[in-house]
């Protein structure tokens, strides 16, 4: 931890001269919190991942309409098999006016799957043939199927064929980053004097917990397309936020960033403020089912118990009356227009059924109402965790009749946690990195993935993720897929609780966001009428 806030102080003190540009097309948006880095092969939540697009682009990326497109990447051939992709890739330069070429990529993605390399999305890349194998020690980054003939030919060689691989290249986990400048200077994604990146914008100034300012990249290869002069990333509080939107200060609030809070909803729809936007993420309780917790006998091992406490939730009643946003009642995992389920898996607000489940559970576990100890549900103190934890508190405690404590961590402690599996029960969500079911189910494949941490495995529910990554059949796929939620909410090491909307105030003058359903907000073909200003 005092690594990290080494890092982040590094970053935060380095910036560069400020140059002049066109205040008209000046935006500014708030992000709540410094990102945790400025190296896309190390980010990891939906804040980092948003700046790494800002700065960086890859083979491919997510179009104005929401479709996958190629990107740096001008043609791509992909064998009969499917397993092998060869992208040619356009002319395009770093910020410092050196050449991106297929070199950058490979050197990137080596470095991410190189086992004494630090990151926590490596395993993103395990779709290329012996790249995991490469980041446990068992091969040689060499063997890994990744070659470079010529500075501008990357062919990929996959494990087996990945129906949604070019969806994959859109994340930052495979940008490529500056191979002449990285192994010059390890340090150079830490100051930003010595930064360089491939996107439309380029960072100017970070101060810590206050802001980082980004500027229109000139060496962009699309850089005609780019309107925004720069875009003052800002951070504080949603409240707080809400109020500065409302005072003319940001001229975007909310999702994908933010949350609206839930108070000021009804007032902001009865004004017309409030937009509502599909968004491809679930919110869910995370449930330790380990036999001991902290040296104390887990009553959440019985999965009885754990299907008393999903089955009792009431949830429409929590998104009408603490939500409030247009949210829907999630009875499965996956969202629903990802396909899999329509209708879920279970009724919401299934009381009798419930309190059977618990009557089973407690016999199972040779306790009494009375003997069972205090169910703990853990979040961090910050948005709208509060809110939701204390309303499946006062439900389970009226429906089921258990004691249930409130847990509310400082968000750094409450992540490391999770991590260490400290926890009965804790809040969680998960927004889709790509538009495919597996993207969802994966996380809780392996009880070691440090997505997972509940301490659950099952080996069929496994077996039916291999079988599905083989099958070429869409249809069949999705029965296979269908197949392991099933068994997940059978399980239930977690419990589904709603599906994500994008709540978010937008200022009239502002055109051209590219807001996608995957949690991506793109400002490259962005711009602020001045008609209106």
């Amino acid at each position: 931890m005092l690594r990290l806030l080494f890092l982040i102080l590094v970053l935060c003190v380095g910036c560069q001269k400020t140059r002049p540009y066109d205040q008209k097309q000046a935006l500014r948006i708030n992000i709540r919190s410094d990102p945790h880095t400025l190296d896309p092969r190390k980010a990891r939540d939906l804040t980092d991942t948003t700046v790494m697009h800002m700065l960086f682009e890859g083979l491919t990326r997510t179009s104005k309409e929401g479709a996958n497109e190629l990107a740096l990447a001008s043609s791509v051939d992909v064998s009969e098999d499917g397993t092998q992709y060869s992208f040619v890739l356009r002319k395009s330069f770093w910020s410092n006016g050196d050449p991106v070429t297929a070199f950058d990529f490979a050197e990137s993605w080596k470095t991410m799957l190189d086992p004494q390399f630090p990151t926590d999305t490596a395993y993103q890349l395990y779709a290329i043939k012996n790249a995991k194998k490469a980041k446990l020690g068992e091969v040689g980054l060499e063997q890994v199927g990744i070659r470079t003939p010529d500075p501008y030919t990357l062919i990929v060689t996959l494990e087996q064929p990945v129906p949604y691989f070019l969806n994959l290249l859109a994340m930052p986990s495979f940008f490529p980053i500056p191979s002449k400048v990285a192994n010059a200077n390890h340090n150079w994604a830490l100051q930003l004097d010595a930064y360089v990146c491939n996107g439309p914008f380029v960072p100017e100034i970070w101060t810590c917990s206050e802001q980082l300012r980004i500027v229109k990249n000139p060496r962009y290869w699309q850089a005609k397309e780019v309107q925004l002069s720069r875009i003052d990333l800002l951070m504080m509080p949603s409240d707080t936020e809400i109020r500065m939107f409302e005072a003319g200060h940001l001229d975007w609030a909310g999702s994908p960033l933010s949350t609206v809070p839930p108070d000021a909803i009804s007032d902001l729809k009865q004004s017309g403020q409030l937009h509502v936007g599909p968004f491809l993420a679930t919110y869910f309780f995370r449930v330790n089912t380990a036999e001991r917790v902290q040296d104390k006998k887990n009553p959440l091992s019985s999965s009885r118990l754990r299907k008393a406490l999903a089955l009792s939730l009431n949830r429409a009643e929590m998104i009408e009356h603490v939500l409030q946003g247009g949210q829907a009642p999630a009875k499965s995992l996956v969202p629903p227009e990802m396909g899999l389920s329509e209708r879920g898996y279970f009724q919401d607000s299934q009381s009798e059924k419930a309190r059977s489940f618990l009557v089973d559970a407690l016999l199972e576990l040779d306790l009494t109402l009375q003997t069972l100890e205090p169910i703990k549900i853990s979040y961090p103190n910050s948005g709208r965790n509060a809110t939701i934890a204390q309303a499946a508190q006062k439900q389970w405690e009226k429906t089921l009749g258990i004691r249930v404590e409130l847990d509310a961590i400082e968000s750094k402690v409450f992540f490391q946690r999770i991590g260490q599996k400290e926890f009965q029960i804790a809040v969680g969500d998960w927004t889709a990195d790509f538009d495919d079911p597996i993207n969802f189910l994966e996380i809780f494949k392996y009880k070691a993935a440090k997505t997972n941490n509940t301490n659950w495995e099952n080996a069929k529910y496994i077996d039916l993720l291999n079988q599905s990554a083989l099958c070429r059949d869409s249809k069949e796929r999705k029965g296979l897929l269908r197949e392991a939620e099933q068994i997940l909410m059978e399980q239930m090491p977690i419990i589904p609780v709603f599906h994500l909307v994008l709540n978010y105030l937008q200022c009239e003058k502002l055109e051209g966001v590219a807001l996608s359903p995957l949690g991506g907000i793109d400002f490259r073909w962005a711009r602020l009428d001045s008609s209106s200003l």
